[in-house]
């Protein structure tokens, strides 16, 4: 049975909104996929309202179909997690909102995505590995609650998992190099779940660049291919750094993890595309 999924996918300056098709055989469809300008920098600013609203009004024609929110801000604080194994989604929240506490100040101003990662070798019996990643609380509850008012949101999270999602589609292993213009991330997933992430904040190109460098020569890529994405991924620089890694490294593009209609892409870029489409099919295939 067909099932379609909306998502709205916020990085800092701008917000993508997409519709995905499941046929229930493990294939997908993109009916649409637009940006509109405004995302988590005037979500925190007096322009939140205006663009909640736009956001309301683009969505009403979908208003009977699921929401799924991701969000992509300038920077994310990860911090290396073990909980108890089989613990509820609302201990595990109680222990995230701890571990905030001893992390972070004035920690009631963060929200935190609690991201599954593969068992680590020798990992101890009785816990399970996780990342949390923390980022602005106050711009993301503003846009949730005001959808809510009139759409049915059913998740919403950090981008990276959903990303790191799109190898559970294929079922081959999965290298992501994110390109940011304050960070740079790679994360190694396969069927769907990270095995390996690393997260390094940035202030120049050449840092950035050499954490790919650094990165893509020790990582257990183990012949994954590596995809790259993120606005600072320029094609100047994913040869540069192919070349002094000696990696083949490819822009993360839509294909072939889903198909779209014709004319249904008027997003500003891949990475906004990928974004709000891997946000979709995570939401389909159960969040």
């Amino acid at each position: 049975m067909s099932q379609s999924q909306i998502a709205c996918a916020f990085d800092a300056g701008s917000t993508t909104v997409a519709r995905v098709k499941s046929t229930g055989h493990g294939s997908f469809t993109m009916t649409m996929c637009r940006t509109i300008d405004g995302g988590m920098d005037e979500l925190g600013g007096p322009k939140a309202h205006r663009l909640a609203k736009k956001l309301v009004s683009m969505l009403r024609e979908w208003r009977d179909e699921p929401v799924a929110l991701s969000f992509s801000p300038a920077g994310l604080m990860p911090l290396p997690a073990w909980l108890p194994s089989g613990s509820s989604a609302e201990y595990r929240d109680t222990l995230c909102r701890i571990e905030a506490g001893y992390f972070l100040d004035e920690a009631d101003k963060w929200q935190w995505h609690d991201m599954a990662l593969e068992p680590a070798p020798g990992q101890p019996a009785g816990v399970d590995r996780r990342m949390l990643l923390f980022y602005p609380l106050a711009p993301t509850r503003f846009i949730e609650n005001e959808l809510r008012k009139q759409c049915r949101v059913e998740w919403r999270g950090a981008h990276v998992e959903a990303v790191a999602r799109l190898s559970a589609v294929t079922g081959e292993a999965l290298a992501v190099l994110e390109l940011e213009e304050r960070y740079a991330a790679l994360s190694i997933s396969t069927n769907g779940k990270i095995g390996y992430f690393r997260y390094w904040p940035v202030k120049e190109a050449s840092e950035r660049e050499y954490f790919a460098i650094t990165e893509l020569t020790s990582a257990p890529l183990d012949g994954a291919p590596v995809k790259v994405t993120g606005p600072a991924a320029s094609a100047k620089v994913i040869e540069r750094i192919s070349r002094e890694t000696s990696q083949a490294i490819e822009p993360l593009e839509l294909h072939p993890w889903v198909s779209a209609e014709k004319g249904a892409n008027k997003a500003k870029s891949p990475t906004a595309t990928i974004r709000a489409v891997s946000t979709a099919i995570m939401a389909l295939n159960g969040g």
